[in-house]
């Protein structure tokens, strides 16, 4: 029987569920989207305070979004080519490193045209570090915790997550900016490091057993780069869900980019705290959806579980499009965010036990890249659509192109398809608890 150190360098999780070994992840995972959650507040405040342009301060979240569109797919090669603990711990020093150089200059009080072109470069800069420390976090959970604790793991992460990030980073961001800036960017650079520390507590190797991709001749090139989308599309339960969420998430950004038009300047009425607080009953749901999803899973099946989500997002798309009710619209996004939390852990649970480790990094950035990329045409498409015949034409077809995702999930992913065994490596099966 191999010892937890020796199964971890193998690549196989320690199938005596030892949850220290969890707790120093999780740990790592906390700080570091603590931080997330300042630098969310930091980038467009401190944007604001350098400059009154608006393009220019969108000019700053731009950076700071633009990695997740473009950079999935090389982080995913380099999750699969390198240990992963190393990375991370690597990712977060590089992170804490960029915001020690902003705090100093904004502490030598630098010229706000410069500070202003260091924070393009640094939001840009955090931003690549969250994908690799997301992508290769999610890629590490099935060395740390067997795999009948998959739902557990990944429920503690994806609440830990939106908890930090929505409810606990932002406002202290916000209000750590409002005493000084400098105390916003030390303390994400202070909590970087901190994860950093954790991460190093994490004995053994995580490197993925077998040849580095693109070690032979054939996988080089831009076959390399495109790797993780070839191998999602060979996997056919994959590759529907992944498509299912291209579409939720196009249909998702729809409905935000004119939500605030209409319950703010619309028939709702709500102020812009009003709205804020709307938002906030989104991220309750999906904490809540989190925490669910391992005793739901076991109850209904994974199946009955993304169907649910599915119709929670229904109700929470096309509700606005047919009241301007606030206590209906807010117990919709409630809903919906109930469902997102479940779809979350679910479906990364079912990426980690149908893929094999070594292809876990590829197949995460092939799936950041195709469901963000969706993001904007939704975006886009809802502009457009509200402009010819107004916001509630917008909820009615995001309600109606998610509902018709049901189909795919009803007829193609049947219980064989989502209960198929996981595997350790190409061609082995997985080993069971």
């Amino acid at each position: 029987m191999l010892t937890p150190a020796a199964q971890r360098r193998s690549g196989r999780p320690d199938q005596n569920g030892d949850g220290r070994v969890f707790a120093r992840l999780w740990a790592a995972t906390a700080s570091a989207n603590l931080g997330d959650g300042l630098v969310l507040a930091l980038v467009p405040l401190l944007a604001v305070q350098l400059t009154a342009s608006s393009g220019l301060v969108a000019g700053a979240k731009l950076a700071h979004t633009l990695p997740w569109a473009v950079a999935p797919l090389l982080v995913g090669l380099l999750v699969d080519s390198m240990d992963r603990r190393h990375l991370i711990v690597f990712c977060n020093l590089v992170r804490a490193a960029v915001l020690a150089a902003l705090t100093t200059a904004l502490l030598l009080g630098a010229a706000a045209l410069f500070v202003l072109c260091f924070l393009y470069v640094a939001a840009f800069c955090l931003a690549v570090g969250e994908a690799v420390a997301d992508i290769a976090t999610t890629a590490l959970v099935p060395s740390v915790v067997p795999r009948h604790r998959l739902e557990w793991a990944n429920s503690w992460i994806r609440g830990t997550e939106s908890v930090l990030n929505e409810f606990v980073g932002l406002p202290l961001g916000g209000l750590l900016i409002a005493v000084g800036p400098v105390w916003a960017a030390g303390g994400a650079g202070g909590l970087y490091l901190a994860a950093a520390g954790a991460m190093l507590m994490l004995r053994g190797r995580f490197r993925p057993a077998g040849p580095a991709p693109g070690a032979d001749a054939a996988g080089k090139g831009r076959h390399l780069l495109t790797g993780g989308l070839r191998i999602l599309w060979r996997n056919r339960p994959l590759r529907t869900l992944t498509l299912m969420s291209t579409v939720m998430a196009g249909c998702w950004s729809a409905w935000l980019a004119v939500l605030v038009v209409y319950t703010v300047q619309g028939p709702v009425g709500l102020s812009p705290t009003g709205y804020g607080l709307l938002l906030t009953a989104l991220g309750a749901g999906a904490v809540l959806g989190a925490a669910l999803a391992p005793r739901l899973a076991r109850a209904l099946g994974i199946r009955w579980i993304l169907a649910a989500d599915v119709v929670a997002g229904v109700v929470m798309l096309g509700t606005p499009g047919v009241s301007a009710d606030v206590a209906a619209i807010a117990c919709a996004t409630f809903l919906g965010g109930v469902g997102s939390g479940l779809w979350n852990v679910e479906v990364v649970s079912l990426r980690q036990r149908l893929v094999p480790h070594g292809q876990l990094g590829r197949i995460g950035g092939a799936v950041r890249c195709l469901g963000w990329g969706g993001m904007p045409l939704g975006a886009a498409l809802a502009a457009g659509l509200a402009e010819l015949a107004g916001p509630r034409a917008v909820f009615a077809l995001a309600a109606v192109l998610t509902a018709l995702t049901l189909i795919p999930l009803l007829r193609i992913l049947d219980a064989p398809a989502l209960d198929a065994p996981a595997r350790e490596g190409p061609g082995q099966p997985a080993r069971r608890p």
